[in-house]
This record gives C-alpha cells, sequence and structure tokens, in this order.
C-alpha cells in the first residue's frame, strides 16, 4: 500500500478521516489550555537550642535527626510511606494538583534506609500562586507546633528547646507547564497514525489488497478473456 493509496482510501472513508480530525483537534485545544500548577520547596533545618553549641550550624546531633523523622512522621498522610522519600520526588511529580507534604529526606535508597540531616522537606503544589503561599504558610505552621508539642511533652525548658531555620529563606514559587510543545507533537503524530492505521485497515481485504465494489461488465470482461489463446 502507497501513501498514494492511503489518501485515496482517506477520502473514501472521509467518516474516520474526520472522526480523527475532530478528536486530534480536541486533545489539542485540551492541551493548550491545560491552566500551569505552581509549587513551592522550602527546606526546614532542626538547630541545637542556642546555649548547647557557640556554632549551631556545625553541630549535628542523631537526636536531632530523630526528631525531624518524628515530626515527619507525624505530619505525614496515612497512604505515604515515609520510608521511601527521595529528594527527587515532587508532588507536581507524584500527580498531587493541591496539596503540601512534609518530609525527611532518605539517602539510602529503596532497600536501605538513611537519613544523614536534621531537615525536613517542605512542599506545596497548587493552581494559584496565592493558593500555594497559603499551603506552604500551614505547612510551615503546623511543623511548628508539631515541634512545640513534642518539647512539651517532655518538658523541655525554652531555653533547651530545639530551633529551626528555613533554606532558603524566603520559597521560592516556581510555574510547572511541563513540554507543551512535546505534548502537542506526540498527539499530531498519534492522531494522525490512529487515523491512517483505521482508514487503511477498514479499506484493505482480507488478502492485503484494496476492496472494490463488483462491476458486472468488468467482471464479464475478465471471465471472457480466462482461457481466450493468445494469436
Amino acid at each position: 500500500m502507497t501513501v498514494w493509496d492511503l489518501i485515496a482510501n482517506a477520502g473514501r472513508r472521509w467518516v474516520f478521516s474526520l472522526g480523527g480530525a475532530l478528536l486530534t483537534g480536541l486533545a489539542l485545544f485540551w492541551v493548550a489550555n491545560v491552566p500551569p500548577l505552581y509549587f513551592e520547596q522550602v527546606r526546614v533545618v532542626l538547630l541545637p537550642p542556642a546555649s548547647a553549641q557557640p556554632n549551631a550550624y556545625g553541630y549535628t546531633s542523631k537526636s536531632l535527626i530523630d526528631l525531624a523523622g518524628v515530626v515527619a512522621r507525624e505530619l505525614r498522610p496515612p497512604t505515604q510511606d515515609a520510608q521511601s522519600v527521595s529528594g527527587d520526588v515532587t508532588l507536581v511529580g507524584e500527580g498531587i494538583r493541591k496539596g503540601f507534604s512534609v518530609t525527611q529526606q532518605n539517602n539510602g535508597g529503596q532497600w536501605q534506609y538513611r537519613f544523614d540531616e536534621p531537615v525536613l522537606e517542605v512542599q506545596a503544589v497548587g493552581a494559584t500562586p496565592s493558593e500555594v503561599r497559603a499551603q506552604i504558610g500551614t505547612a510551615l505552621e503546623q511543623l511548628e507546633s508539631t515541634l512545640a508539642g513534642i518539647q512539651n511533652s517532655h518538658g523541655v525548658s525554652t531555653a533547651n528547646r530545639v530551633r529551626t531555620t528555613l533554606n532558603p529563606l524566603q520559597p521560592q514559587l516556581v510555574e510547572q507547564k511541563g513540554s507543551r510543545v512535546r505534548a502537542i507533537t506526540s498527539i499530531v503524530l498519534t492522531g494522525m497514525l490512529t487515523t491512517l492505521v483505521l482508514v487503511g485497515g477498514f479499506g484493505v481485504g482480507g488478502n492485503g489488497s484494496f476492496r472494490r465494489r463488483s462491476n458486472p461488465s468488468v467482471a464479464a470482461r475478465e471471465e471472457s478473456a480466462v482461457g481466450v489463446p493468445s494469436a
């Protein structure tokens, strides 16, 4: 089957051609009008009490790492596995369009869990910048409240309380659009190939040749020519 055969068959099977074009157009319209997502991420670093060390940034204690894990466990959803959290995983990558998460990064991989830093990853995603800022604010408030509650339950005095700082100090807002050019190209190619397969498939007979309508006069001439010896 040549390209010209497909074009001719597309004209005969115009219903399939028109249907494929309409479906492809609808898919392109949907992709072009998908609203963007907005994403923010910030790291919350747990610091020892001011009286513990002259340089709090040079002090890392396993107890702080464990405390970060306790806070993350208190704030994580029941469906999330805290032990499998990777720093490369984002809420947008998981397909979440609204919400926030507070997690502790696993540096050991899937089969060996290792938490090396007293750091919590806070992420938020939403449909508008104001929605994302509200989500990240709620996440940070819950984190501070949970941390204070844990220390209150153990009777920790104010002077000996674990502190927090943000890195960066101001979360950066990122607009997530994805690659629309790649999506449009994929839709166009998929639509064209699917339409051509349907048009070509319905226009080809079982022996691989095009079906054609029976013409009595042509059939009669072909039958009369069979068996006629050449001069």
